[in-house]
């Protein structure tokens, strides 16, 4: 007896889906069709997934092997299930007669735009292990960029939570009966002393809407920045403007646009269409016009320094070195000087806003706890002064 084996495999039909079983060996015995969410297409596959399978790629294309024998090697090889259900897919379509640009098109959610243009550059100038390298390493740069993102993000609010909490938990359930106890005693009480028990009343009648309509105002924002163009525009330019965060933002855009530029430039896409590509990674409504006045003046005769100088977005360093690389013919060796000087800029503007942000949080939490303790424990310790034994 044979063993039976339960799998997702992509198919037209059921007779394709048993050509396609007697091809590795196994017998058919029943089949249905799987949910829409469940689809191979619409499957989230992790970033290192997708960095093996170009490493894999690359390998098997300078060694010779061809394409749809290395897809069946990498999908074979694949840990991931999903995965390897999408590569079936791909290696029945590139099988059949498709380029690999086209079979990787119909997973949109697998394989993005810039996935399937840096493929379908590689298939136009023939090297395809060179497009797998440079997308081996944009996806690298870009799980980088998310860990400095989320390095730059995560301890401010896990510190603000911190602080949201023990204010609550004070003025709820320690300051209340320090007040009942200081008012009993009537103590004459300074104005810093009542303004705290006025806070602890609103804390104490009021705490749904002192905490709900921040959440209110926030869940608000958040809507209209992603239905209002209008509004989100205005929200990035005012970003762009405030201390500590703004250059960070600024930084992480920038970094995102001259990577993908550089990427797209390096496998052999026009300056127009690396600059169109570019232009999607950035997420800053304001930088992204920036961006579109660039390719603008590019179209009509301008030469690219010229254009990115008009911008007035990037350091003047960074146009320096493209103007180097328009002026010597070596594009690729400036572009590689732009990544390390904003791989370095974006490093050390983490570090900085951090750095920052950490001592001012920790400032303030310590302000309002010595505000409490100074507004309840200085009644007590005047009255106890003015005592005579």
């Amino acid at each position: 007896m044979g063993r039976t084996i339960r799998g997702v495999v992509v198919a037209d039909n059921e007779l394709d889906l048993e050509a396609r079983l007697k091809q590795i060996g196994l017998d058919l015995i029943s089949a249905k069709e799987a949910r829409a969410k469940k689809s191979s297409g619409s499957s989230r596959i992790s970033v290192k997934n997708l960095i093996v399978l170009c490493m894999h790629l690359e390998q098997l294309d300078k060694a010779g092997v061809p394409l749809h024998d290395a897809l069946a090697d990498v999908r074979d090889s694949s840990d991931s299930a999903k995965l390897r259900d999408v590569l079936t897919g791909v290696y029945e379509s590139v099988k059949n007669g498709n380029m690999l640009s086209k079979a990787l098109s119909a997973y949109p959610r697998v394989f993005n735009d810039v996935f399937v243009g840096l493929v379908a550059a590689g298939e136009k100038t023939g090297n395809l292990s060179a497009s797998f390298a440079h997308l081996n390493e944009h996806l690298k740069w870009t799980a980088e960029i998310r860990r400095k993102i989320k390095k730059a993000t995560r301890y401010p609010m896990v510190l603000l939570a911190v602080i949201a909490l023990v204010i609550t938990i004070m003025m709820t359930k320690v300051v209340p009966k320090l007040v009942d106890f200081i008012t009993s005693q009537g103590f004459d009480l300074p104005w810093h002393t009542r303004a705290l028990i006025a806070v602890s009343y609103g804390f104490e009648n009021y705490w749904y809407l002192i905490l709900g309509i921040p959440v209110l105002i926030i869940t608000g924002t958040i809507v209209m920045y992603r239905t209002s163009p209008a509004f989100a525009y205005k929200m990035d330019a005012f970003t762009l403007k405030v201390p500590l965060i703004g250059p960070v933002v600024r930084k992480i855009d920038m970094a995102r646009f001259t990577h993908f530029f550089s990427v797209m430039f390096n496998s052999g896409i026009d300056v127009l269409d690396s600059l169109e590509a570019a232009k999607g990674v950035v997420q800053n409504r304001v930088l992204k016009d920036s961006v579109d006045l660039v390719k603008t003046n590019v179209t009509e005769g301008s030469s690219l320094t010229s254009s990115l100088r008009l911008s007035n977005q990037f350091p003047t360093l960074v146009i320096r070195m493209f103007k180097v690389g328009e002026d010597s013919g070596n594009m690729g060796e400036a572009l590689e000087n732009i990544n390390f000087f904003y791989n370095r800029e974006v490093n050390d503007g983490v570090d900085a806003m951090v750095g920052a942000i950490q001592p001012i949080l920790t400032v303030i939490m310590g302000l309002l706890i010595f505000w409490i303790i100074a507004a309840m424990f200085g009644p007590l310790y005047e009255s106890f002064s003015k005592m005579k034994f």
